[in-house]
């Protein structure tokens, strides 16, 4: 059953906090992966592959969902132990979708890029169903983020069939 969620007064520093911390998180997975640029345009990828310069447009934006979501996790109020699968979940999918670009641009692993990346499906989605018990808004701002990463996991299962 869904539980009383009283919110807490709106406040824009934490906002801010959250979306400096998460596009922060992002961009040092991009920096950790290396080249990802050239590395993307010099593999065989799948049809519908986009083009190299739209992840640029895309994943900041994800990012700023992302951050908009967990602070609304945060500012409502809940049961500790909802607070705590609330947290676990986001910490997970931030943990997978940080560690993915390293594994797959870097490492080159691109199998275990696709164990990744449908792993953060997973969570992604538990996270939306999860998250619309203690916030609506939140469930749905990571509904972008979701179907742009089974997107991924199509672009990756191509990536590593084609090299």
């Amino acid at each position: 059953m869904y539980e009383y969620k009283k919110k807490t007064k709106f406040n824009w520093l934490h906002l801010v906090i959250f979306i400096l911390i998460i596009e922060i998180v992002g961009g040092l997975s991009a920096l950790f992966a290396g080249d990802i640029k050239g590395i993307y345009n010099n593999l065989n990828l799948p049809v519908f592959s986009p083009p190299d310069y739209l992840f640029g447009i895309v994943w900041p934006l994800l990012y700023a969902l992302i951050a908009i979501s967990g602070y609304l996790i945060y500012q409502r109020y809940s049961s500790k132990q909802t607070k705590v699968v609330d947290y676990s979940l986001f910490i997970a999918q931030l943990v997978l979708n940080f560690i993915w670009s390293i594994i797959f641009f870097r490492e080159s692993s691109y199998w275990l890029g696709l164990v990744i990346i449908l792993v953060l499906d997973f969570i992604v989605l538990v996270c939306i169903i999860h998250f619309s018990k203690t916030s609506r808004l939140s469930s749905i701002l990571m509904i972008p983020y979701f179907l742009w990463i089974i997107f991924a996991s199509y672009l990756t299962l191509g990536v590593a069939i084609l090299n």
